[in-house]
């Protein structure tokens, strides 16, 4: 029995029970019941309903109804301090109990809990200068990398520019991953449109697509907006596209569709991810086999803690079609 409220009334009846046998006692030796000479037996029991039973339990009525009339309070203040929490989850920010929101004797919890997000807060700050950091240093290195590289010949400096230039993608999507998950993501987070967005991604990879011999068009269905970092978005679907791009057979069209709701789709001509094996791409570390350099397997699980860090998450699309989708919360009408 965890609920407070269950465990007060155990307690109110387990007293009741110990209380009743002990004002048994204590009335039988006062009236005398089991002595030689016993009163009246109805007068008797008239004078116990009247002097011991009625305010016994009036008492014990009035005590129950104040103690669970205490216990709901508490119990709403939990309920809207843990509403409070998640929101706060939700959108991805710290969130600090008010000394006066909670009883004092929980003081104890929540000021731990306080510190608890106090430090993971200044963490995630940590991660995300040292992310920058990073990414800024790799940034000049592969710049003079790419420069050295056109001291090659055209042949055999192509696929080294190329895994330069994959390099270069792959720094700027991590970092924008640790802006994702910065704790300030609320203030420089922005409203999505996206059909402006899924239009914007494919505009900008129409020439690869060309290139590759696929067709890449746009389609909307019912979209609604939602919040997030659209630099960020934009590379999570990017790299659906970009890995659509590769899986689809020549002359195959990649449709981006945008809804129904909070969702950008990406859906080509392959043979798609079953759920085990995109949950498998996702995973930190492992790489999709089929993918050049493996820099699908990457991808991917970069755009799904892309994905993740907006409260969305990435799904396949199968059995319906050949894709991956980008799931998101809606905005809701306050």
């Amino acid at each position: 029995m965890k609920s407070i409220a269950g465990k007060l009334l155990f307690g109110l009846v387990v007293s009741g029970i110990i209380g009743g046998i002990v004002l048994g006692v204590l009335v039988t030796y006062q009236y005398g019941l089991l002595g030689r000479n016993p009163p009246p037996l109805n007068r008797t029991i008239l004078e116990i309903t009247e002097h011991v039973i009625v305010p016994v339990g009036v008492f014990l009525f009035l005590f129950g109804t104040g103690a669970l009339l205490v216990v709901r309070r508490v119990e709403a203040q939990l309920k809207a301090t843990a509403r409070d929490v998640c929101q706060a989850a939700q959108e991805l920010r710290s969130y600090q109990t008010p000394g006066d929101a909670l009883p004092t004797e929980l003081k104890p919890l929540t000021d731990a809990v306080n510190v608890l997000t106090e430090r993971l807060e200044a963490h995630a700050r940590r991660q995300e200068a040292f992310a920058a950091d990073a990414a800024h240093e790799l940034k000049t290195p592969l710049a003079v990398l790419a420069v050295s590289l056109d001291r090659l010949p055209t042949d055999e400096a192509a696929p080294l520019r190329a895994q330069v230039r994959a390099l270069s993608e792959m720094v700027d999507q991590l970092l924008l991953l640790a802006r994702s998950n910065s704790p300030d993501l609320v203030q420089r987070r922005s409203l999505i449109e996206p059909g402006a967005l899924a239009r914007r991604v494919v505009a900008e990879l129409a020439p690869a697509a060309f290139q590759a011999g696929r067709s890449l068009s746009v389609e909307e269905d019912a979209a609604k907006p939602f919040h997030g970092l659209e630099e960020a978005v934009a590379a999570s679907l990017r790299t659906l596209v970009v890995n659509a791009l590769r899986a689809a057979p020549d002359g195959a069209e990649v449709v981006v569709k945008a809804g129904p709701g909070a969702s950008l789709t990406v859906i080509d001509g392959g043979t798609g991810l079953a759920s085990d094996e995109l949950e498998r791409l996702k995973a930190r570390g492992i790489r999709a086999d089929r993918a050049p350099g493996g820099a699908a397997g990457l991808g991917l699980a970069i755009a799904d803690r892309i994905a993740e860090a907006h409260g969305g998450e990435l799904v396949t699309c199968l059995p319906e079609c050949a894709g991956l989708s980008l799931h998101f919360p809606e905005v809701h009408a306050a």
